[in-house]
């Protein structure tokens, strides 16, 4: 067949498919990234698979291969290995005397196709117009299974796929320059690509699933999705290495990061709208010995909006909150680490004090939640924007309420301190285990202990904790954990069995604990005097102070939770007076 030798650019730019600048922008992405062109323009959403195979079939005067039934010669397996089908993107279909007919996803590749004519010994090799989902998966079930879990997981992959008509109510938001054509912000079920459609499914599942981190992680023989629900990690679905790298361009296209540089960790944020809610997300890539391994962030809007009463928090601790943020100044820090809900803390702590009346400033690494009334500036620290140099900054602005999204050193320590001695309330996080830790952590940091019994108001520590499935709980022994001192007063525990509402993991949803530490007059002495942790303890527990691990008994002797639970997030109690 006499193939018309034109460019593959100039065709779909002939059949209107796409314009000479998308086509432009598309080849210089192609030099950097050597992926096909095809594919190229699939990522950045100009053109879909079908249109592609479509037009090239009619331009072409050529054959669609549509992946209908699996080819019947098996004696091409040993003439063209599996690994160069999948490294050239080719399969063969059947053959007809010398003839060859070749199923390709560029049949314009003219060395691809002389080198399979002098390899096979046909004089003839006729290309077939063939989509890359249609393709892999008719190579999967042409050349079986040849390692232990590639056919397990292909064929898992293509019956996602197939699903994901579920998903037609989410809606990519994306911000377009003026000069590029709309990128398709409503993706819908069928007509979709195969790549568009897995990068839409593991979203919306790991939605529906509640989780809020995605984690999208390269093995050596495929790539695992796993979901963070609930703060544990649990295995989603695992998609073949061939699709590895059209995922990750699919995922740094939504979150406005170059698809060209693949060695260096990149951090990006997209946004799309489930059901009219609008959920952020935040994207960090890293590569690793296997490939870029991607953490996507997930971010509800509701969240934000949080208020105290939502949080469950004990009401003595709920007052002791109230009285600290109403103070004209000082400084309060939300202690625990991450996951454990610090942010949420805040944000309900800022929706609750927020007013007309009042200057509030926050500086946040990055800004999670928008607030209405609030001025919120997001670290940059590549232009030089650290969390030192914008608390600087905002002190010049006339804040009354500051928010400091971390405490991570020496210098912003101090000016936060400054900051609440000058007549400021501010609020910030830090990672310590408990409340009386804190203060030995702004010690060690450099602090003088003056500054810290002068500034400091309070500090609540919390951690989150799996809560007992509703829909499954059912009474169970004392396990061997509530042989532990901490939990002997207990006489009835439960868990959860396992059901498909928790993924049968005996958990559903979580619940806070918190401890509490008023610095009061007598506590402030002690930090001023530079007295050991052991001391400010022994103090605080004089003063009423309930500890972590004694909110947490409550929630396992209310059957909220387990002992196996709590001992595995609560730190072990000091001893007690």
């Amino acid at each position: 067949m006499n193939l018309i030798r034109k460019k593959f650019g100039e065709l779909l730019v002939d059949a209107k498919i796409i314009d000479e600048q998308q086509l432009a922008y598309a080849l210089s992405l192609q030099k950097e990234t050597r992926q096909r062109l095809g594919q190229v323009l699939i990522d950045l959403g100009y053109a879909d698979e079908q249109q592609i195979v479509e037009a090239l079939s009619i331009q072409l005067s050529l054959h669609v291969f549509r992946g209908d039934g699996v080819p019947g010669n098996a004696d091409m397996k040993t003439l063209i290995p599996k690994d160069l089908a999948l490294k050239k993107g080719i399969l063969p279909v059947c053959v007809e005397s010398r003839k060859l007919y070749l199923a390709m996803t560029n049949p314009l590749d003219f060395q691809t196709i002389n080198e399979i004519s002098f390899r096979t010994g046909r004089t003839s090799v006729v290309p077939l117009v063939a989509g890359e989902s249609a393709l892999l998966e008719a190579i999967e079930k042409f050349y079986g299974n040849t390692e232990s879990n590639t056919e397990s997981n292909t064929q898992s992959t293509w019956e996602v796929l197939q699903e994901i008509q579920e998903t037609e109510h989410i809606e990519y938001v994306q911000e377009t320059q003026e000069d590029e054509r709309d990128s398709r912000d409503m993706f819908n079920g069928s007509d979709d690509p195969p790549i568009i459609k897995l990068v839409t499914l593991i979203l919306s599942n790991a939605i529906k699933s509640r989780a809020s981190d995605i984690h999208i992680e390269p093995r050596e023989k495929d790539v695992r999705v796993r979901y963070r629900v609930d703060g544990s990690l649990r295995e989603a679905l695992t998609f073949p290495n061939q699709i590895k790298n059209h995922v990750i361009s699919r995922i740094k296209i939504l979150a406005n990061l170059d698809i060209t540089k693949k060695r260096m960790p990149q951090d990006g944020s997209a946004c799309l709208k489930v059901e009219g809610t609008s959920i952020d997300l935040r994207v960090s890539v890293l590569p690793s010995i296997h490939g870029e391994k991607i953490v996507i962030r997930v971010l509800s809007h509701d969240m934000g909006s949080k208020s105290l009463e939502d949080l469950g928090l004990p009401e003595d601790t709920h007052q002791n909150l109230l009285k600290a943020f109403t103070q004209p100044q000082g400084m309060l820090l939300v202690t625990g680490p991450t996951g454990s809900g610090k942010t949420t803390t805040l944000y309900a702590i800022l929706n609750r004090i927020r007013s007309d009346s009042e200057n509030i400033v926050t500086i946040e690494d990055p800004v999670e939640y928008k607030i209405e009334n609030l001025t919120q500036v997001m670290v940059n620290e590549a232009v030089g924007l650290t969390f030192a140099n914008a608390l600087r900054s905002i002190l010049r602005q006339d804040p009354d309420i500051i928010m400091v999204g971390e405490i991570r050193d020496l210098e912003t320590a101090e000016i936060a301190i400054r900051s609440a001695l000058t007549g400021h309330l501010v609020f910030s996080t830090l990672h310590t285990n408990d409340t009386v830790a804190t203060i030995s952590r702004l010690t060690d940091m450099g602090l003088p202990p003056y500054f810290i019994s002068s500034a400091l108001s309070g500090v609540l520590a919390q951690r989150l904790l799996r809560k007992i499935c509703d829909n499954c709980k059912v009474p169970s022994e004392a396990p061997a954990e509530a042989n532990a001192g901490v939990f002997a007063g207990i006489q009835k525990f439960y868990k959860g069995a396992g059901c498909p509402a928790c993924s049968n993991t005996g958990y559903y949803g979580q619940t806070g604990v918190y401890e509490y530490l008023e610095v009061g007059s007598s506590l402030k002495m002690l930090i001023s005097e530079n007295k050991h942790e052991d001391a400010l303890f022994e103090a605080a527990r004089l003063n009423g102070l309930k500890t972590l691990m004694d909110g947490a008994i409550l929630k396992v002797a209310a059957g909220i939770t387990t002992p196996q639970e709590v001992l595995s997030k609560i730190p072990l109690p000091r001893t007690k007076l």
